[in-house]
């Protein structure tokens, strides 16, 4: 039997699966597997996999089988790691002769092909490639098809600039397409139904430990694949997490240019440093006092000025940098710091010098910050002592460290280049070898001297793109002040000691006329911590897990203003399925009246952010629900924390919901982005009648002590962040000695009315001895009135008064408890923020529920602003569907950005002065920095 894994039959076994391929990608690399192809699948259809030699992964899927896919592993910034599947209809190889012929069968077996994913490196792209060979020969076959009337999208996953046209010139002019029967025809064909898209990828990764069939890579950067689209062949793309489509000439070239002097720059300018120092991996940036502020410094002084070069508004350009910097910090994910010090002189060229000329050009000295760049490459570069491989072809030559001894194992970055640790040597190549031939005489003995540093600098500098030091003045003095600091290092001054005498840590502060564009940068670019959901992992199923656009609009705030001003009951209303309840909805609120609340206006802004503005500005329910039937759950989820740019949220469990119970006693594995919490409402809003049927489901006694049993199994099972409650407006805690609750508390049966514990007692006895035995803390959400109006159900509950005066008693009396807290009336918000600056377990959050509001959202952040500084949460989403993470984090953003601006400029009117630094920690704090330290703080 032929092995269907080799030979592109379906791999479950069943034809009809082929009539729903709508890609068919050549190569199974990890960045294709880990980038390409999950977008693919974000589209619609199935996919089909070639390896273009040999058979590893055919057979990684058979080991597979009947499991028809392959996994991608996400290694989160916390080292947690999300594993994600992703199916394929078949897979095979060209490397064997039936793999191949079968290949080059399917077209006719795919009458719905729309993308030809394409796994080529810059080496493969060349004339008769082998794979540009398989890609023509596959393409006539897709122009022999009778039926072929699709346009074929081709996308490449390499960094060669402009590799469409490439590939598309060297398809037309290989061998076989000129020595076909039809060339002529075929060559119109593709001129007519092929686009060859030009691409942009970057998304660092590598393989999973013991398992090298699965891709382990960085979380999705926001450019992970740019595709130029001019045609406007792919507008199903533009929603697609990681994503970029660019419909206009030139904006390919801009993304290019960016990728090149800031994230491929700011690489550029670490490693070599870092490398001399012994800090062999890049991650070893990461709290470094020097490296990191150095960069910073390299951007703001010197790599910004490609802004106007590139006719770039400033904030196009700053999260460039912004991300990269987050990336470079990944604890999980650093890169080998010699490997990426290979090709030094080209990539000073090509990375580096560009951003010389821009800083030139607006008219500004470049910084002693990029003069050290381009130092260091040049001491890297300078080969010291004995050099035994220099007459090899390339040459080899031998550099020495800064350092060396101690415990770090000799190693290969290459295939035949070495550190040597113990001695304080390494091995490097660099191109034909001019360069380092060029510099070697200031690596002899008394060889280095000024006038010959200088000089050889500048020969070296010359023979980079459009450098003249001897007839250009400006060229001349960099050329000094390079030779200057390379004489220093080669001196015997090591490059991170030359580099902090520069003082990197030197405040980079902003003129107001950048302020309001600092600040949005920032807000945009930092990743939130989201410290109130409702919200479950698909792990948890489906009824909890909500999401679509018929959760959306059935909603309870847009239930209840639906039913209010609708002819219609809510008996009636709710009678109706929930596919039937969310056509009135759309009818009511968005085609007969104008979504002017912000619950209507939020449905509006996650439908634009998903890519479905035609579907809205049509007015077309059923479109939007056929997009959202082609999503994956799994994938959709994770989507939504991407949009929200979320780095986690904490969802409320509540053991008294019979559905909830066993996720709580023996919960699913938790996904990477979902944390816990305990919610436990029915206690203190004294639902008995749901407490004691949980309890006695669960064996235990229907007593507080009862409660408090199962409580602690939850705590032990789940490990929730914190223990959360709602408390009435009839809550009341008095002030007093807290007493040890007696056994008559404890043990009183709660499902007799003669004992209905209050408040004050359910705390004492249960809640506070299970954050003090557990070291949790309390978040209350203060102010509800429930049931209002029964007959809404969920969308019944009203607004109340906090009754804070009781929160402070709590305090008081419980020094070693930390508390959290929100209210839900506008009225409270003034001495809620009073009384949080009065006890240090005490931290303030959000804007919660009839709160987040606009105008409220904007009126008590000032307060709190004015109030607290930094030292509260600025926002919770409440969420209950997953979609609405997009709209309530744009919103809130927005919002603050607008705040932040109005309240920095206030202090720069007095002479205080800000840099980005400190907006960075500043909104750090406040999108979940401030909570993190709230709970680790010790009391």
């Amino acid at each position: 039997m032929v092995d269907p894994t080799l030979t592109f039959d379906p791999l479950n076994g069943d034809e009809d699966i082929l009539q729903k391929v709508t890609s068919v990608c050549i190569g199974t690399g990890r960045f294709l597997r880990a980038m390409l192809v999950p977008a693919l699948s974000e589209v619609g259809g199935e996919i089909i996999l070639a390896q273009t030699r040999g058979s590893s992964f055919p057979q990684y899927i058979y080991s597979r089988l009947p499991e028809r896919s392959y996994e991608v592993d996400t290694v989160l910034q916390d080292g947690r790691v999300l594993t994600a599947t992703f199916p394929i209809a078949a897979c095979g190889t060209l490397g064997k002769p039936d793999g191949r012929s079968a290949f080059m069968k399917l077209p006719e077996r795919l009458p719905n092909l729309m993308y030809i994913g394409l796994g080529l490196t810059e080496a493969g792209i060349e004339h008769n490639g082998r794979s540009i060979l398989d890609l023509a020969e596959f393409l006539y076959a897709c122009f022999e098809c009778p039926t072929r009337g699709r346009t074929l999208s081709i996308l490449n996953t390499d960094n060669v600039p402009f590799n469409g046209d490439a590939i598309r010139s060297y398809v037309c002019s290989c061998d076989f397409t000129q020595n076909s029967e039809r060339s002529w025809e075929f060559e119109i064909w593709l001129k007519k139904h092929v686009c060859f898209h030009n691409t942009m990828v970057d998304r660092i990764t590598s393989q999973r430990e013991g398992c090298p069939d699965v891709p382990r890579a960085e979380p999705l950067p926001s450019k992970a694949l740019v595709i130029e689209d001019l045609q406007n062949a792919l507008p199903q793309f533009n929603s697609v997490p990681g994503v970029v489509v660019r419909s206009q000439p030139g904006q390919l070239a801009q993304d290019i240019a960016l990728k090149l002097r800031i994230a491929n720059g700011i690489h550029t300018a670490m490693v070599y440093a870092m490398a001399l120092e012994g800090l062999f991996k890049t991650d070893d940036c990461i709290g470094h006092p020097h490296v990191l502020p150095y960069l910073e410094q390299l951007f703001e002084r010197d790599i910004s000025h490609c802004c106007s070069e590139l006719k770039l508004p400033r904030i196009a350009v700053t999260p460039v940098f912004s991300e990269w910097m987050a990336r470079i910090q990944h604890p999980h994910f650093g890169l080998e710091c010699f490997f990426v010090c290979q090709n030094a002189s080209q990539k000073m060229s090509i990375r580096l010098l560009p951003s010389i000329r821009s800083t030139l050009a607006s008219e500004e000295t470049p910084s002693d910050f990029m003069i050290f760049s381009l130092a260091v490459i040049l001491r890297f570069l300078t080969p010291i002592g004995d050099q035994p491989r220099v007459g090899e072809s390339p040459p080899v030559f031998v550099g020495r460290l800064d350092v060396a001894g101690g415990t770090a194992e000799d190693f290969s970055y290459v295939s035949g280049l070495h550190v040597r640790k113990s001695d304080g040597s390494y091995e490097f190549r660099d191109g034909d070898g001019i360069v380092p031939l060029l510099l070697r005489p200031l690596g002899r003995p008394g060889g280095c001297s000024s006038t010959a540093a200088s000089f050889l600098a500048g020969e070296v500098l010359s023979r980079l793109e459009a450098f003249d030091f001897r007839g250009n003045p400006d060229h001349h003095l960099i050329a000094e002040r390079v030779g200057a600091m390379l004489k220093r290092m080669l001196s015997g001054e090591s490059a991170l000691t030359l580099l902090a005498s520069l003082d990197p840590k030197q405040p980079l502060l902003l003129e107001e006329r950048h302020l309001a564009e600092a600040v949005q940068q920032e807000v945009e670019a930092a990743e939130a911590i989201d410290v109130h959901t409702h919200l479950f992992p698909t792990s948890h199923g489906e009824r909890l897990m909500q999401y679509g656009i018929d959760a959306l609009l059935t909603y309870h705030y847009l239930v209840s203003e639906y039913l209010a001003s609708s002819c219609e009951a809510p008996e009636e209303f709710y009678a109706s399925s929930t596919s039937e309840q969310a056509d009135r909805v759309w009818e009511g609120l968005f085609v007969n009246s104008t979504p002017m609340s912000e619950p209507c206006r939020g449905v509006l802004t996650t439908l634009s952010a998903l890519g479905l503005t035609k579907e809205v500005a049509s007015r077309d329910l059923p479109a939007i629900r056929r997009w959202y039937a082609g999503q994956d759950a799994m994938m959709f989820n994770e989507k939504m924390m991407r949009l929200a740019r979320l780095r986690y949220i904490i969802t409320s469990h509540d053991p008294f919901d019979s559905e909830q119970l066993h996720l709580c006693l023996e919960p699913p594995y938790e996904m990477p982005r979902y944390k816990s919490a305990l919610a436990l409402d029915a206690l203190l809003e004294g639902r008995w009648d749901e407490v004691t049927k949980t309890l006695e489901q669960c064996g235990k006694p229907k007593t507080l002590r009862g409660a408090y049993e199962l409580v602690a199994d939850c705590v032990r099972a789940l490990q929730p962040v914190f223990i959360t409650c709602g408390t009435s407006e009839s809550f009341s805690y008095c002030r007093g000695v807290v007493r040890p609750p007696s056994a008559d508390i404890l043990d009183a049966d709660l499902s007799e009315s003669v004992f209905v514990p209050s408040p004050q007692q359910v705390l004492d006895a249960l809640l506070l001895p299970l954050c003090r035995d557990f070291s949790l803390a309390l978040s209350l959400r203060m102010g509800m009135r429930r049931a209002v109006n029964p007959s809404l159900k969920l969308a019944g509950d009203a607004v109340g008064a906090a009754e804070l005066r009781s929160l402070g008693h709590l305090c008081e009396a419980n020094p070693t408890v930390k508390f959290l807290f929100t209210v839900l009336s506008r009225n409270d918000q003034h001495e809620a923020a009073v009384l949080s600056s009065k006890f240090r377990n005490l931290h303030f959050w959000g804007c919660w529920w009839y709160c987040n509001k606009p105008s409220v959202v904007t009126e008590v952040t000032s307060l709190r602003l004015e109030m607290l500084g930094m030292n509260f949460t600025y926002q919770a989403s409440s969420a209950r569907v997953h979609d609405q993470l997009i709209y309530k984090w744009i919103h809130s953003r927005s919002l603050l950005s607008k705040l932040l601006v109005g309240k920095y400029s206030d202090l720069m009117a007095t002479g205080w002065k800000v840099s980005r630094g400190d907006i960075r920690r500043d909104v750090h704090r406040l999108l979940g920095g401030a909570f993190e330290d709230f709970l680790q703080k010790p009391l």
